[in-house]
């Protein structure tokens, strides 16, 4: 019970955290840090499957709302890269590859983008790895002072 209680306790910390940190640091050609993109992509590596998409579906709706998109854009999103790694446990690449193909996916489904999606695409690519690194490292010093995964 306890381990369930710290777990609840860091997802709702990435999660208000994450979002705050969105809204802000700063965008460059449209694209900010895509922290909560990058907290899914963590949780899913290491959490059960409920866990992993019950954080997804709040994640994405949190970004839906921050960033005023259409219903379920960032929600569908992160569900299917919750997914991905969850399959494949290829965390590594979608820490890599998620927020430059999340641009892409944002251009199919809402047409007034700031910066043009070619600029974002060029931009997403360091901000996405830099906050996969920073993402990584706070969530895991997190866990590992909540003792998340001790015996």
């Amino acid at each position: 019970m306890k381990k369930d209680l710290v777990q609840l306790s860091i997802a709702f910390f990435a999660l208000v955290f994450g979002g705050a940190l969105e809204e802000i640091l700063p965008k460059f050609a449209g694209a900010g840090f895509p922290v909560l993109l990058m907290s899914v992509v963590y949780v899913a590596s290491r959490r059960t499957v409920a866990t992993i998409f019950l954080f997804a579906i709040a994640a994405g709706a949190m970004e839906d709302a921050l960033s005023a998109l259409p219903f379920a854009t960032s929600l569908a999103y992160f569900v299917l890269v919750a997914a991905f790694v969850k399959a494949t446990g290829l965390d590594k690449s979608a820490f890599a590859f998620s927020f430059p193909v999340y641009q892409l996916w944002l251009r199919m489904w809402s047409a007034n983008l700031n910066g043009g999606v070619f600029g974002r695409f060029l931009v997403s690519i360091p901000l996405g790895l830099a906050t996969a690194v920073a993402v990584w490292a706070v969530l895991r010093l997190v866990e590992r002072k909540g003792a998340v995964d001790a015996a």
